[in-house]
C-alpha cells in the first residue's frame, strides 16, 4: 500500500536519498525547511511512502505576484520526483501530483500555476495533469567583460526595500521582488552563496543578484529601470566578478535588461532553452492567455 501525506521530519532522510538518486544531489533537511517552512508565503510538500520508503515527492510554493488581472498569490510547482519502474514514472507520482493539485489554484489566486519541468515530466503533466506549454527561455551568456568603471556599486549579501522599488520601476509583471522574498530566496538559503549589487544611475537604483555556480556567475535577478544608463554599473559588477575568479556570466532576457545593454556586454544566446509549463484552474480562463506578459527571472528556476 502507498500512503500519500504531507512531508514530516521523519521523511526527510528518505526524501534526500530520493533526490540523490533522481537528480544526483540530495535535498537536505535544512534546505527542505528553508523552502517549505520559511518561505514568505505558503509551501506544500507531499510524499508517497511505501513500506517506510519515500517513493515520490511533489511540492508547490505560493508567493505574492502581479499579473494582468492585478495582485494575487501565484503557485509554482517544484520538486517533482519519483522512483522509476518498468518503462516510466511510477503511478505513485501521478496519484501524488493529483492530490497536490486538487483545489489549486484557489479562488483569489492567479488562475494558473507555473513550473520548469524537464521534458519527461512535462509529458507526464500534459497527459495526466492538464499541463500546457507556456513559453521557452533561452539564456544569454558571454565572457565577463574586462575593464574598470567608476560607477557606484554597493555590494552585499542581503537587501532592503530599495530592491523592491527597483523592481517596481521596471514596470514588470511577475513574482513580487520584495525584500522579504529576495532575502529568503538568496540570503537565507542553506549551502548556497549569492551576491547582491545595488546599482545607481541618473537618480535611479537597480538590482542584480548573482549565483556562484561552478566557474560561472549566473544573474538570478537583474532589474534595471529603463531611464538609467546601466553599462558603467554592469562593468563595475563585472570587475567584482572577475576579481572573484569568474570569466563567464549567464543571464535571462527580460524587462529591466534592455537589448542594447545585452549587446554592449557581448551577450549571445547560450543555445540551451529552459521550458516553462503551466496549468490553469478548473473552470478558469485560458492559462496561457492569462499568463501573457508575466516575467520569469532566473531566480524562479529552482536550480539557481
Amino acid at each position: 500500500m502507498i500512503e500519500i501525506r504531507p512531508t514530516s521530519p521523519r521523511d526527510l532522510p528518505g526524501l534526500s536519498a530520493l533526490f540523490q538518486d533522481r537528480f544526483g544531489h540530495p535535498l537536505g533537511p535544512e534546505e527542505w525547511e528553508w523552502k517549505y517552512r520559511q518561505i514568505p508565503g505558503e509551501g506544500r510538500s507531499l510524499v508517497a511512502v511505501e513500506e517506510d520508503h519515500v517513493v515520490a515527492h511533489a511540492g508547490a510554493l505560493a508567493v505574492p505576484a502581479r499579473w494582468r488581472g492585478g495582485e494575487a498569490w501565484i503557485w509554482q510547482l517544484v520538486d517533482f520526483a519519483g522512483t522509476t519502474g518498468g518503462g516510466g514514472l511510477r503511478a505513485s507520482l501521478v496519484d501524488l501530483g493529483r492530490t497536490l493539485l486538487a483545489g489549486l489554484p484557489r479562488e483569489g489566486d492567479a488562475p494558473w500555476i507555473f513550473g520548469f519541468p524537464s521534458e519527461r515530466h512535462f509529458k507526464l503533466g500534459e497527459r495526466v495533469f492538464g499541463y500546457q506549454p507556456l513559453t521557452t527561455i533561452e539564456p544569454l551568456a558571454g565572457p565577463v567583460p574586462e575593464g574598470r568603471s567608476e560607477a557606484p556599486v554597493e555590494i552585499g549579501d542581503r537587501c532592503s526595500d530599495w530592491a523592491e522599488t527597483a523592481w517596481e520601476r521596471c514596470g514588470a509583471l511577475g513574482v513580487r521582488r520584495s525584500a522579504a522574498f529576495l532575502n529568503w530566496r538568496y540570503c537565507y538559503r542553506p549551502h548556497r552563496y549569492y551576491r547582491f549589487y545595488r546599482l545607481s544611475s541618473e537618480g535611479e537604483e537597480g538590482l542584480a543578484v548573482f549565483a556562484f555556480v561552478g566557474e560561472e556567475a549566473w544573474a538570478a535577478e537583474v532589474w534595471l529601470p529603463s531611464s538609467g544608463q546601466w553599462y558603467p554599473s554592469m562593468l563595475a559588477v563585472a570587475a567584482d566578478l572577475r576579481a572573484a575568479g569568474f570569466r563567464r556570466w549567464v543571464f535571462w532576457p527580460g524587462p529591466g535588461f534592455a537589448p542594447d545593454l545585452r549587446e554592449a556586454l557581448g551577450l549571445r544566446p547560450a543555445g540551451e532553452r529552459r521550458f516553462v509549463g503551466c496549468r490553469g484552474r478548473s473552470g478558469g480562463p485560458d492559462p496561457v492567455a492569462a499568463a501573457g506578459g508575466f516575467t520569469y527571472s532566473m531566480g524562479d528556476y529552482d536550480l539557481v
